[in-house]
């Protein structure tokens, strides 16, 4: 009996599922489409669609807990400055027990999905992937 096994690929949200921003989008442009697009997280490309980094809803925290800047003046940042801009990537054809132990070994909720290029092509959500 042939067993298959799950992919990233079966699993992942769509592009049009998440929020995806030009990698010099200001934290209010992305703070807009994290609450549109109901995730904590957003991930910021190139023009070419290569992923340049995430924002997630633990960086936020951080941010006003650390910033002593006023909202209006962090509102207009650009919303990467506040990011990782190395985060940990999977390949959509990884396999899902694998990502699972990178989650929960690394503690993150998403995993970015990215071509042999980095280009982002979907996000593995924690729920999702079980």
């Amino acid at each position: 009996m042939l067993i298959m096994s799950i992919k990233a690929k079966d699993k992942m949200k769509k592009l049009e599922e998440i929020p995806v921003l030009n990698e010099s989008a200001s934290l209010k442009k992305c703070l807009d489409l994290m609450s549109e697009k109901r995730l904590g997280i957003a991930c910021f490309v190139s023009q070419s669609g290569e992923l340049k980094g995430l924002l997630t809803d633990g960086d936020l925290r951080r941010l006003l807990l650390t910033k002593q800047s006023p909202l209006p003046a962090l509102l207009v940042s650009n919303g990467l400055s506040f990011g990782n801009s190395n985060p940990t990537t999977a390949h959509m054809d990884d396999e899902i027990s694998k990502l699972q132990a990178i989650m929960n070994q690394k503690q993150i909720w998403d995993l970015p999905i990215v071509d042999s290029n980095n280009k982002l092509i979907g996000l593995l959500h924690r729920h999702d992937a079980n």
